[in-house]
């Protein structure tokens, strides 16, 4: 699918109450130094902000529901947007303020099969529009779209961009990673990497990584790898890897806790032909 601009940014809505803010007083919040340097090309590329709302949403939960075009970008106060809470711990801190037109509902929500920890996901109206999952949304390199289109129509339900949190060393630390693809199995999860050829080849880069995969793998994360030739000449193939590592530990486990197991050709076993997200 070609993308012409990124022109829609998804973003999180903690609360019901953060929705009835953007509601009745037009904007939406951000703590300015958690927003600093993670939307590549910035803010003004941005005409329209849609929302996902999490498990606080109860029945309306794990789905991107309503938008609202950007009016304008600003920095306010807490206390300055909140006067009602002058107690507040962070009243004097700074925040972002995106001001809002009237929210609207998109004709049809777009789900979550689980439930999510994102901040942002910078997108475009083209896959707002043809989006059935909330992992349409994405827009990664070629090669990573192609293998999530590949990993979906083979049914190993794999998540875009997810995020996962382990403890570090003797310090406990916890560390947060966003992980390419996610596949749920019954004994092991599966992490799967796309490494670009030139970044991961860094000294510094292969250091960080064997860090990231063995805390994964000491958390029950089985990590794979996949490099710009598995990805682009032999796609096939590398997909046939992943189902291996599927069977290998107790199939795929969607939410709705039915075990998806697949047979030497790649088709699911008898009575799991079903691929529909439950409502």
């Amino acid at each position: 699918m070609a993308d012409s601009q990124r022109d829609v940014l998804v973003a999180l809505l903690p609360q019901p109450r953060d929705l009835l803010l953007a509601q009745e007083r037009g904007w939406y919040r951000v703590r300015s130094r958690e927003l600093a340097g993670r939307i590549k090309g910035g803010l003004r590329q941005f005409t329209d902000l849609a929302f996902y709302q999490p498990d606080s949403f109860g029945p309306e939960r794990r789905c991107v529901r309503y938008y609202a075009p950007i009016r304008g970008l600003s920095h306010a106060r807490r206390i300055e947007l909140l006067p009602e809470e002058i107690a507040h711990p962070r009243a004097q801190q700074l925040y972002l303020r995106i001001d809002l037109g009237p929210l609207e509902s998109l004709p049809q929500p777009i789900p979550s099969a689980r439930g999510r920890r994102i901040l942002f996901i910078p997108t475009s109206w083209e896959r707002v529009a043809a989006a059935e999952d909330i992992n349409d949304l994405f827009i990664g390199s070629p090669i990573e779209d192609q293998l999530y289109r590949q990993l979906r129509a083979a049914g190993l339900l794999p998540e875009r961009e997810y995020h996962v949190q382990v403890s570090g060393h003797s310090q406990r630390r916890a560390r947060h990673y966003f992980l390419d693809f996610a596949i749920f199995c019954r004994q092991r999860n599966l992490d799967i990497e796309t490494d670009g050829d030139t970044w991961h080849a860094r000294r510094e880069t292969i250091r960080a990584d064997n860090e990231r995969d063995n805390l994964l793998q000491a958390s029950l994360w089985h990590v794979m790898r996949f490099n710009t030739a598995q990805l682009q000449d032999r796609l096939d193939t590398t997909v046939g890897v992943v189902r291996e590592a599927v069977n290998k530990y107790g199939g795929v486990v969607q939410p709705d806790l039915i075990i998806r197991r697949f047979g030497p050709e790649g088709r699911l076993g008898p009575g799991q032909t079903t691929l529909e997200f439950p409502d």
